[in-house]
């Protein structure tokens, strides 16, 4: 039965903490010594800007968005005709009204409806990144500009093109998460004009550095925490599923690989024999001459796919095309 303390032990007790005396282990209540209070550790905490992701939901984004930036390093090359890399250089949280302070004026502005969240983001691409992507689409080495300026109609519709890419990166690399459908929704160089939350709203600003050839530029991809609210659970979770066994992260490598290849498309050549000519008899060859091949009607014929002998085959008409029909699927 637990212990109740008398009225003169209430009393004492009252006493002590009023006079400040934190000894209480001796009184003559005949209580047992007790452990000491803690040590108390007190951190500062600002109310202006609350820390509202928590750090495995932090680790989450972080895998996401660093498969974002390995879809864009590989989407941009083939386009821009030259290397480029995307690094992911920070994560953080800020209120809106710091993220539109920092930004440079003029810039490239896209408000991004993050449908089926609820809101708008917003993806900034700064001068430096913008004008040698729009010199390299028009034929240039890519080369940036000395005075930022804004942009003309062609170069607007040049970098709307180029954001609508990025988005198809975008929904790429969360597609095991969520499946977005991603419209821009406005385009724009002042950022002070591009409010689409409240200026002391926490959100999440991401930040890249993009290498295209020689020139560096930054992007950044700022979303509101109120859109990324009902997912940020999931979030966590893809921290812990993204560190999958070595066997499984080879077996899901090697499925990928594989539906690309089987959407590859392969030349495919029936060959209906050889014949051996010299110069001579090559240049005395007329309209009407028979060539003899090697091989008779009869025979079967090799077929190569890409070049590789892969099957044999015999020969056909199919309603009114000349055909092949596959006879031997065992060559290797």
């Amino acid at each position: 039965m637990a212990d109740i303390l008398s009225q003169d032990e209430v009393d004492l007790l009252l006493n002590a903490v009023s006079e400040g005396d934190e000894d209480t282990s001796g009184g003559g209540g005949g209580a047992s010594d007790g452990p000491h209070e803690p040590e108390l550790h007190l951190s500062t905490y600002d109310f202006r800007r609350p820390e509202r992701v928590s750090k495995e939901q932090l680790k989450g984004l972080q895998s996401l968005f660093e498969a974002f930036a390995r879809e864009v390093s590989v989407l941009f090359p083939p386009y821009l005709r030259t290397v480029v890399r995307v690094d992911l250089t920070s994560i953080d949280q800020l209120t809106y009204d710091e993220f539109i302070l920092s930004v440079a004026r003029p810039t490239s502005l896209s408000v991004v409806d993050m449908s089926p969240l609820e809101g708008t983001a917003v993806l900034e691409m700064s001068p430096s990144m913008v004008f040698p992507i729009v010199d390299r689409v028009l034929g240039g080495r890519g080369m940036t500009l000395s005075e930022p300026r804004e942009l003309t109609e062609i170069e607007n519709r040049i970098i709307g093109r180029i954001v609508m890419m990025i988005l198809d990166s975008l929904r790429r690399s969360w597609d095991q998460l969520i499946e977005f459908d991603l419209k821009v929704v406005q385009q724009e160089s002042d950022p002070l004009i591009v409010q689409i939350v409240a200026g002391s709203e926490m959100v999440v600003l991401v930040g890249y550095e993009v290498h295209i050839g020689d020139t560096v530029g930054t992007m950044n991809f700022c979303i509101p925490l109120l859109v990324l609210n009902p997912i940020l659970d999931q979030i966590s979770q893809q921290a812990h599923f993204s560190r999958k066994p070595a066997g499984e992260m080879l077996e899901m490598t090697r499925n990928a690989i594989l539906r690309r290849l089987l959407r590859a498309r392969l030349g495919v050549e029936v060959r209906l024999g050889e014949a051996e000519l010299t110069l001579q008899e090559l240049a005395t060859l007329r309209v009407g001459d028979v060539v003899q091949l090697s091989l008779s009607p009869y025979d079967t014929l090799p077929v190569f796919i890409g070049g590789i002998e892969r099957f044999t085959a015999r020969p056909g008409r199919r309603r009114e095309r000349s055909a092949a029909q596959l006879v031997d699927f065992s060559l290797e």
